[in-house]
């Protein structure tokens, strides 16, 4: 457990800097809650990253990169199609709010299991 410190704060450094700098805005988050995704998705990609460092590394990262790819690009896929409808396409708006969301997770537990592997060796 005592491993786990170090990755713990360095996940938590890359989302602070993400909030105040607006990253998640910057690559097209809704400006309301850009930072509300970095809030809500930190924690829940925290306790996924510390359930996937009981996997082997390769797989788990590989797993974890692969859905961060995949959500950012469903996420894409709903913020054009509910521009494009004129805000009347409720289910690519929640493409998009929902999209950010997964990918913040994915990318925190990704960044997690990379830390806890770099500290093991």
């Amino acid at each position: 457990m005592k491993h786990h410190i170090f990755p713990l704060g360095l996940c938590i450094a890359v989302a602070i800097a993400a909030y105040f700098s607006g990253a998640t805005q910057t690559l097209g988050a809704h400006p309301q809650w850009a930072g509300t995704v970095i809030l809500l998705g930190t924690p829940l990609g925290l306790i996924l990253g510390y359930a996937c460092t009981r996997l082997p590394y390769m797989r788990a990262m590989i797993g974890l990169v692969g859905l961060t790819i995949v959500c950012f690009a469903i996420t894409r896929t709903g913020q054009i199609r509910f521009a494009n409808s004129y805000a009347e396409d409720t289910f690519g708006g929640q493409m998009w709010f929902f999209g950010w969301h997964a990918v913040v997770i994915c990318a925190i537990a990704a960044l997690f299991v990379a830390a806890v592997n770099l500290k093991r060796r």
